[in-house]
């Protein structure tokens, strides 16, 4: 574990702000008037007025060993960080309480209070852990622990600067709760906060300006700077950094939008004449255009969030994964509230959906900033690219599965059934290091596959993908084995056939049909749009044709795994289908 840098020069004593407070909220328990999600000059003048010392906010703790992978929120949790006195309904708490631990962040002086009120709204006692700890504020979404895996496959702590600098208790709740559960943490100086980051689990996260415009106000560091330290600490190969949607608020994306998983993205709406209508519009288009993790663009859904109060939208996106259940944020329009549970259950199938009611939330904060999921240590974690494109005979499936508990993997399976079958089970083989491989095979006639991975190792612990199987599963179209491109006795245009095998090692075969003989051009490029291999270039005669890719550039070179598109252009035409490449 690499040492522990001070962030503050003593140990400070915790504050409670009592007056002076926009958007004042009472904890559930009325106990205290909560500390807002943006800063409060009031806060600012009691901490200032005990003369408390900040040390050099350059000092940070060496990097974690790499390669490091940042966990995303859906991975396997075991429990979820909150803070008492609360800013949750307790019917939230016993419904979390039946999945993971509570792991509550507690002051001394209402730990025998926290403990008798939440037994008698019926919190499971058992569930409940306490980190009894000086603590400012509700918001452990924004200072909690964020959870990476490090290269020698432990999972750790990395502890951002909280950019709340009157509330310097919260910002040491990440090293505590380190030293409770035995975890190595990481320290380092930049300004960030949990509620302006989203990740994928497979090095693409995003954020608002926010984390450039602080971390160059606060710590003196350029985005190359910022991009930088987000890769070493954090593992990130892409990091998305988008503009804001108003000039107002706190500027924390999760206030507008939320990965429901590697490529599926959920976007606020809002009615035309609100003020951030446009730029939400616009912020929606841009991550369809972007390139998730699987070589595909997002998948971008929209949620209607209504005007629920004076203007201010519901925050309907500021919602919880843990594991196979979503809680959402309800704000008492039984209408739009039903509405924004269906757009959950559509977008994100198979998944748990049940939404909460709560006085407390607002547009600008909901559910999600008051909550942290705690990433399982020895989690069992299934890496998978959904197959989606047609498939031509066979289609190989595959999976990297890594069992962070040490314990081997006792059974990974394929489940797969043609056209609402009965489903079959197909055992997986490991190929080498991590990689699982079996092979669907074509059926009689073209119909539509379904599938779904699932693994078990010997600790005991189940997952696959999609994560909510045996609930949800993948479709594709699956072709014959052999089947001609077209069998049309009268082509009208050209055609570009799925690759076959796909995914492949170290070749695969391309299929086209020209209609009539003329120009065809055959082109493998990668996902940035840039020429890889270029395959075919000249005139061809109508029928069918065939071309084998080897797996290597335009310069001999091996290219790495990876999605890859190849495009056919041909009769003025252009044609593009993806093939993937697993080593």
């Amino acid at each position: 574990m690499f040492r522990l840098t001070a962030i503050f020069l003593i140990f400070l004593a915790a504050f409670t702000v009592t007056a002076g407070i926009s958007q004042a909220e009472y904890d559930t328990d009325h106990l205290e008037l909560l500390i807002p999600h943006a800063e409060s000059s009031l806060e600012k003048e009691r901490f200032e007025a005990q003369e408390y010392f900040f040390q050099d906010l350059e000092l940070r703790d060496s990097p974690p060993f790499g390669p490091i992978r940042n966990c995303a929120e859906w991975e396997p949790t075991t429990g979820v960080m909150i803070r008492y006195p609360l800013g949750l309904p307790y019917n939230l708490l016993r419904d979390m309480d039946d999945q993971v631990k509570l792991h509550v962040v507690v002051s001394s002086g209402y730990e025998s209070s926290a403990a008798s009120n939440m037994a008698a709204n019926g919190v499971d006692m058992d569930q409940v852990e306490f980190l009894v700890r000086n603590n400012d504020s509700i918001w452990t979404r924004d200072y909690g622990p964020w959870f990476i895996f490090t290269g020698d496959n432990q999972i750790g702590i990395v502890n951002h600067t909280y950019n709340r600098p009157w509330r310097p208790n919260d910002n040491q709740i990440p090293y505590y709760f380190a030293l409770q559960q035995e975890m190595p943490v990481y320290n380092h100086s930049m300004y960030h906060t949990g509620g302006n980051y989203m990740t994928d689990g497979s090095h693409i996260s995003s954020s608002t300006m926010l984390v450039y415009n602080e971390a160059y106000s606060e710590n003196g560091m350029t985005p190359a700077q910022v991009d930088d330290l987000m890769n070493v600490y954090y593992g990130l190969e892409t990091y998305s950094v988008l503009d804001y949607i108003e000039n107002g608020g706190i500027h924390h994306i999760d206030t507008w939008a939320k990965f429901l998983d590697e490529e599926t993205v959920l976007v606020k709406d809002v009615w035309p004449s609100h003020h951030t209508h446009n730029a939400l519009d616009q912020r929606a288009a841009l991550l369809a255009s972007l390139t998730a993790s699987t070589g595909r663009p997002y998948q971008v859904h929209r949620i209607y969030c209504y005007n629920f109060s004076g203007g201010n939208p519901a925050s309907y996106t500021n919602s919880l994964i843990l594991n196979d259940h979503i809680y959402v944020p309800l704000f008492g329009n039984s209408s739009y509230d039903q509405a924004a549970l269906q757009i959950y259950r559509d977008a994100a199938p198979g998944y748990q959906v049940s939404g909460y009611q709560y006085g407390g939330f607002l547009t600008d904060d909901a559910l999600h900033c008051r909550t942290k999921g705690i990433m399982d240590a020895g989690m069992l974690r299934v890496e998978h690219i959904p197959v989606r494109e047609n498939q031509m005979g066979d289609a190989i499936i595959e999976a990297s599965v890594h069992a962070h508990s040490g314990q081997t993997i006792e059974t990974a399976s394929v489940f797969y059934r043609h056209d609402q079958g009965l489903w079959n089970e197909l055992p997986m083989e490991l190929v080498r290091d991590n990689l699982y491989r079996t092979e669907i095979a074509g059926p009689a006639t073209a119909s539509d596959c379904q599938y779904y991975i699932a693994v078990n190792d010997a600790s005991g612990r189940q997952e696959g993908m999609p994560r909510s199987q045996p609930s949800a599963w993948y479709t594709f179209a699956h072709e014959t084995d052999l089947s001609p491109v077209n069998d049309d006795l009268e082509i009208s245009s050209p055609k570009l056939a799925g690759n076959f095998p796909n995914p492949f090692n170290p070749s695969t075969t391309f299929r086209f049909t020209l209609a009539h003989e003329g120009q065809a051009n055959l082109t493998v490029i990668d996902t940035k749009g840039r020429i890889i291999k270029n395959l075919v270039s000249g005139i061809y005669p109508a029928g069918d044709h065939q071309i084998t890719w080897n797996g290597k550039d335009n310069s001999g070179r091996n290219v790495p795994s990876g999605v890859y598109l190849y495009q056919l252009r041909a009769a003025g035409l252009q044609y593009t289908r993806t093939a993937t490449l697993v080593k």
